[in-house]
Protein backbone atom coordinates (compact mmCIF):
# COMPACT_ATOMS: atom_id res chain seq x y z
CA UNK A 1 0.00 0.00 0.00
CA UNK A 2 2.93 2.68 0.69
CA UNK A 3 4.09 1.86 -2.60
CA UNK A 4 1.22 2.66 -4.61
CA UNK A 5 1.04 6.54 -2.51
CA UNK A 6 4.32 6.59 -3.49
CA UNK A 7 3.70 6.09 -7.17
CA UNK A 8 1.20 8.77 -7.17
CA UNK A 9 3.57 11.60 -5.79
CA UNK A 10 5.42 13.56 -8.51
CA UNK A 11 9.20 13.41 -8.69
CA UNK A 12 10.01 16.83 -6.73
CA UNK A 13 7.97 15.64 -3.65
CA UNK A 14 9.99 12.54 -3.85
CA UNK A 15 13.24 13.91 -4.40
CA UNK A 16 12.60 15.85 -1.33
CA UNK A 17 10.89 13.48 0.55
CA UNK A 18 13.25 11.93 3.50
CA UNK A 19 13.91 7.84 3.29
CA UNK A 20 11.82 5.68 5.05
CA UNK A 21 12.95 3.77 8.49
CA UNK A 22 11.79 0.17 8.68
CA UNK A 23 11.89 -1.05 12.18
CA UNK A 24 12.62 -4.72 12.37
CA UNK A 25 11.98 -6.91 15.63
CA UNK A 26 15.15 -8.79 15.59
CA UNK A 27 18.49 -8.40 17.53
CA UNK A 28 21.04 -7.00 15.39
CA UNK A 29 23.33 -10.37 15.85
CA UNK A 30 20.51 -12.42 14.82
CA UNK A 31 20.33 -10.68 11.59
CA UNK A 32 23.98 -10.99 11.23
CA UNK A 33 23.71 -14.79 11.52
CA UNK A 34 20.54 -14.71 9.31
CA UNK A 35 22.29 -12.92 6.31
CA UNK A 36 25.99 -15.13 6.73
CA UNK A 37 23.94 -18.71 7.09
CA UNK A 38 24.24 -21.79 8.89
CA UNK A 39 28.13 -23.55 9.19
CA UNK A 40 27.31 -26.91 8.24
CA UNK A 41 30.22 -29.49 9.81
CA UNK A 42 32.54 -30.70 7.40
CA UNK A 43 31.98 -34.10 8.73
CA UNK A 44 28.39 -33.46 7.13
CA UNK A 45 29.24 -31.94 4.11
CA UNK A 46 31.12 -34.96 3.53
CA UNK A 47 27.98 -37.11 3.54
CA UNK A 48 25.93 -35.97 0.88
CA UNK A 49 26.94 -37.59 -1.88
CA UNK A 50 27.09 -34.44 -5.37
CA UNK A 51 26.06 -31.54 -3.75
CA UNK A 52 28.00 -28.35 -5.01
CA UNK A 53 29.15 -25.66 -2.50
CA UNK A 54 26.72 -23.19 -3.86
CA UNK A 55 23.80 -25.56 -2.70
CA UNK A 56 25.70 -26.22 0.64
CA UNK A 57 25.45 -22.19 1.18
CA UNK A 58 21.75 -21.99 -0.27
CA UNK A 59 20.94 -24.75 2.67
CA UNK A 60 23.10 -22.47 5.21
CA UNK A 61 21.32 -19.40 4.70
CA UNK A 62 18.09 -21.15 4.71
CA UNK A 63 18.62 -22.88 7.87
CA UNK A 64 19.68 -19.53 9.80
CA UNK A 65 16.81 -17.74 7.96
CA UNK A 66 14.56 -20.18 9.48
CA UNK A 67 16.50 -20.08 13.33
CA UNK A 68 16.87 -16.23 13.50
CA UNK A 69 14.07 -14.96 10.64
CA UNK A 70 11.40 -14.40 13.47
CA UNK A 71 8.98 -15.76 11.18
CA UNK A 72 5.42 -17.10 11.36
CA UNK A 73 4.12 -20.19 10.57
CA UNK A 74 3.90 -19.81 7.22
CA UNK A 75 7.00 -18.01 6.53
CA UNK A 76 8.77 -21.15 8.38
CA UNK A 77 6.92 -23.59 6.35
CA UNK A 78 7.96 -21.71 3.32
CA UNK A 79 11.58 -22.07 4.38
CA UNK A 80 11.05 -25.38 4.77
CA UNK A 81 9.69 -26.10 1.36
CA UNK A 82 12.39 -24.49 -0.10
CA UNK A 83 15.11 -27.01 2.03
CA UNK A 84 12.78 -29.84 0.73
CA UNK A 85 12.84 -28.35 -2.56
CA UNK A 86 17.39 -27.88 -2.60
CA UNK A 87 18.07 -30.71 -0.96
CA UNK A 88 15.88 -32.76 -3.15
CA UNK A 89 13.06 -34.32 -0.90
CA UNK A 90 10.16 -32.93 -2.51
CA UNK A 91 8.73 -33.88 -6.00
CA UNK A 92 6.90 -32.97 -8.31
CA UNK A 93 3.50 -34.61 -7.08
CA UNK A 94 4.41 -33.51 -3.09
CA UNK A 95 4.15 -29.79 -5.11
CA UNK A 96 1.53 -30.43 -6.97
CA UNK A 97 -0.36 -31.39 -3.67
CA UNK A 98 1.60 -28.46 -1.64
CA UNK A 99 -0.26 -25.91 -4.27
CA UNK A 100 -3.42 -27.37 -4.59
CA UNK A 101 -3.26 -26.70 -1.02
CA UNK A 102 -2.89 -23.37 -1.31
CA UNK A 103 -5.11 -22.98 -3.82
CA UNK A 104 -7.66 -23.92 -1.84
CA UNK A 105 -7.53 -22.93 1.66
CA UNK A 106 -6.30 -19.66 0.09
CA UNK A 107 -3.09 -19.64 1.85
CA UNK A 108 0.45 -21.82 2.18
CA UNK A 109 1.23 -24.28 4.73
CA UNK A 110 3.19 -27.86 4.96
CA UNK A 111 1.44 -30.88 6.42
CA UNK A 112 2.83 -32.19 9.91
CA UNK A 113 4.31 -35.20 7.44
CA UNK A 114 5.98 -32.70 4.92
CA UNK A 115 7.70 -30.78 8.21
CA UNK A 116 8.90 -34.09 10.12
CA UNK A 117 10.15 -34.85 6.69
CA UNK A 118 12.65 -32.18 5.99
CA UNK A 119 13.29 -31.52 9.93
CA UNK A 120 14.24 -35.16 10.19
CA UNK A 121 16.09 -35.26 7.19
CA UNK A 122 18.09 -31.58 8.24
CA UNK A 123 18.63 -33.48 11.57
CA UNK A 124 19.98 -36.91 10.37
CA UNK A 125 22.10 -35.32 7.33
CA UNK A 126 23.21 -32.19 8.63
CA UNK A 127 23.22 -32.40 12.79
CA UNK A 128 20.84 -29.53 12.57
CA UNK A 129 18.42 -29.52 14.64
CA UNK A 130 15.26 -27.26 13.88
CA UNK A 131 12.61 -29.30 15.56
CA UNK A 132 11.83 -27.29 18.94
CA UNK A 133 11.55 -24.29 16.53
CA UNK A 134 9.31 -25.42 14.08
CA UNK A 135 5.17 -25.33 14.22
CA UNK A 136 3.65 -27.84 16.34
CA UNK A 137 0.14 -27.86 14.62
CA UNK A 138 -1.48 -27.68 10.79
CA UNK A 139 -3.74 -24.29 10.19
CA UNK A 140 -7.64 -24.98 9.66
Amino acid sequence: MCNQSRSHQSRSQRSNSQPSIIKIDMLDSDYAKMIAGETIAIDRRDRLEDIDTYTLNRLGKQISRYRYGNLDQIGKDDILCDIGLTAELLTRSDMEDIHQRNRESGYFYLTESERLQVLNWLKDELAVDLAALAPKATPL
